[in-house]
C-alpha cells in the first residue's frame, strides 16, 4: 500500500511528498528517494521537459554513501548538491577556496558551499534528512545509512542557470533558446552531474585524483571550451 501524501503550506504554496517517496524513476533507473517534493511556487509554467519533474528529490548515492539533493530554484532551473561530513578534507571550504589542480568538474563549476540549512523548510532547504525530520526508507539498510550520517554536513552545489542554459523562469525563453542554443538541463542530466560530483568528492576523501571519476561531457560556454575555473 502506497504511502498517503503529506502536505504543508510554505509561503502560500502547497508542497507534497507524492504517493511513494521510496522510489523515483530518474536517469534510466529508480532511486530510493528520501524526499520528493512538488512545489507549485517554483515549478515552471507551460509545457516543457519539466512538466513531470519533481522540484526537490533527496537520496543517498549508492556507490559513495554521500547524501544528494536535486532542487529547483525560484527561476525554475534545477541545481544539485552533495554533502560531506567533518572528516572530509574539504569540509568547511568555501567555493572560492576549493583546489583547482585538479578542479572538481561539474556543470558550471561549484557555486555553493554551505553548512546544512537547519532552519529552512524541508521542501526547499539544502539539508539532509535526520532525526528532526524523520527518516522514511523502504530499505532498512538505507534507513540505517541515513541515521548514521554525521550530524553536521557541508554541502557543495552547482546551478543550471548559466548563460548557456535555458532557464524556464526567464522571459522569452523560447526565442533565447533558439537564438543562443541554450539547453534546459533536465533531471536526468542534473542527477548525472550530482552523482559525478559525489564520485569526485569521494575520491578526494580517499586521496585519489578526482578527475578519474568524471563522467560525461561538460557543456561549452558560448564559443569557448568549458573550464570550471572560469565558470560563471
Amino acid at each position: 500500500m502506497s504511502k498517503k501524501p503529506q502536505s504543508r503550506r510554505t509561503g502560500g504554496a502547497l508542497a507534497t511528498t507524492g504517493e511513494d517517496p521510496g522510489k523515483y524513476a530518474i536517469a534510466g533507473t529508480k532511486i530510493e528517494a528520501l524526499e520528493i517534493y512538488r512545489v507549485p511556487s517554483v515549478h515552471p509554467s507551460g509545457s516543457g521537459p519539466w512538466a513531470d519533474e519533481a522540484d526537490k528529490v533527496s537520496w543517498l548515492d549508492a556507490p559513495t554513501g554521500l547524501p544528494c539533493i536535486m532542487r529547483r530554484g525560484e527561476d525554475g532551473a534545477l541545481s544539485g548538491f552533495v554533502g560531506v561530513g567533518p572528516s572530509h578534507p574539504l569540509f568547511g571550504f568555501g567555493e572560492d577556496a576549493l583546489p583547482h589542480d585538479p578542479p572538481i568538474e561539474v556543470h558550471g563549476g561549484i557555486d555553493y558551499a554551505e553548512p546544512c540549512d537547519e532552519e529552512g523548510q524541508p521542501e526547499v532547504s539544502v539539508c539532509h534528512v535526520h532525526d528532526r525530520r524523520g527518516v522514511w526508507a523502504r530499505d532498512p539498510a538505507t534507513a540505517t545509512a541515513v541515521a548514521a550520517l554525521p550530524a553536521q554536513l557541508w554541502w557543495f552545489g552547482f546551478s543550471c542557470n548559466h548563460s548557456y542554459d535555458l532557464v524556464p523562469g526567464s522571459r522569452h525563453r523560447e526565442a533565447l533558446s533558439a537564438e543562443n542554443g541554450r539547453v534546459y538541463r533536465d533531471e536526468t542530466y542534473v542527477a548525472r552531474e550530482i552523482t559525478g560530483m559525489a564520485a569526485q568528492l569521494h575520491a578526494i576523501a580517499e586521496g585519489r585524483d578526482p578527475s578519474s571519476s568524471i563522467r560525461g561531457d561538460r557543456p561549452a560556454r558560448g564559443l569557448d571550451a568549458y573550464d570550471p575555473r572560469n565558470a560563471s
